[in-house]
């Protein structure tokens, strides 16, 4: 695996994909080889369906839909001997920042907006539906379809009065106003890092944060935190960004029910120091 193929995934898949449809492309990204683009385990690992948040029925589906948006291509159907293989293609390289768009900047200052719509001589050609002659062709407010904000008893449920702080203007719980902004998932990384003396930029924004989030459920913060404290010590570091490569080369938590390797024992077993009776052993000064 590498960190290139989810960078790319985060960058140039289809914007068509909805949030879960990403974050499982990203978790694909995560197992496959960087230059075949080819997964190498099981898709249905329990580090696949919690890294993606799915289960199982729900995995399926979701892979049937990037199939047909041809963010994914399936290779191979999963058999007794072998896992099914699912490849990421190579998807459409996004407008670079030093290429300008060549459509026309229609709201520059040197470019009047030619709307007609919108231009102060030409009226408004869009249908009035929003006119008292015309009725509000909403389904949701025809008389055959029930408001589901409206009980069984017919009484509506009341709005909130004006004394009443809206959603937006209440109060945001104490757990957001102390995140500042990180994800919930990865503030044991990120505080852990802090609490051992390492204290670097985080520069993620948006799904930014994925890859970081995969390798927490991969490895797990204390492995990370241990990890970019040893490498600390040895360079100056100012961002996290420079831990991603070793985070990404280190092993996968252990699988539920791996048992700890048995230690061998000592034949005659651990016995306390005693000063030695024969009083020649001090003759040289020892």
């Amino acid at each position: 695996m590498g960190i290139r193929l989810i960078v790319e995934v985060l960058t140039s898949a289809p914007e068509a994909l909805t949030h879960r449809e990403k974050l499982l492309l990203v978790v694909l990204a995560e197992d496959a080889n960087d230059d075949t683009r080819t997964t190498w385990n099981s898709v249905e690992r329990p580090e696949v369906l919690r890294g993606a948040k799915l289960s199982r029925s729900q995995l399926y589906a979701v892979l049937k839909s990037l199939a047909a948006k041809g963010a994914v291509e399936k290779l191979a159907a999963g058999q007794k001997n072998g896992t099914a293989k699912y490849k990421i293609p190579v998807f459409a390289a996004p407008q670079c920042p030093e290429i300008p768009d060549t459509d026309r900047p229609s709201q520059s200052p040197g470019f009047p907006d030619t709307d007609t719509p919108q231009c102060p001589g030409t009226a408004d050609t869009d249908e009035n539906g929003q006119r008292p002659e015309n009725a509000d062709t909403e389904p949701s407010q025809c008389q055959e379809i029930r408001d589901v904000s409206v009980p069984e008893s017919g009484t509506p449920t009341p709005h909130p009065s004006s004394t009443t702080p809206s959603a937006s203007k209440q109060e945001a719980p104490a757990d957001d106003r102390l995140s500042y902004g990180y994800p919930k998932a990865a503030l044991p990384l990120v505080e852990g890092l802090t609490a051992a003396g390492v204290v670097v930029r985080w520069p993620f924004k948006g799904d930014q944060w994925f890859p970081i989030l995969a390798l927490i459920t991969k490895s797990g913060a204390p492995a990370l935190v241990d990890y970019a404290v040893r490498t600390a010590a040895r360079t100056n570091v100012d961002s996290a960004k420079y831990f991603l490569r070793g985070w990404a080369e280190l092993p996968p938590l252990p699988r539920p029910g791996t048992e700890r390797p048995q230690l061998r024992a000592v034949s005659g077993g651990w016995q306390p120091y005693t000063n030695p009776v024969d009083v020649s052993a001090y003759e040289n000064g020892f």
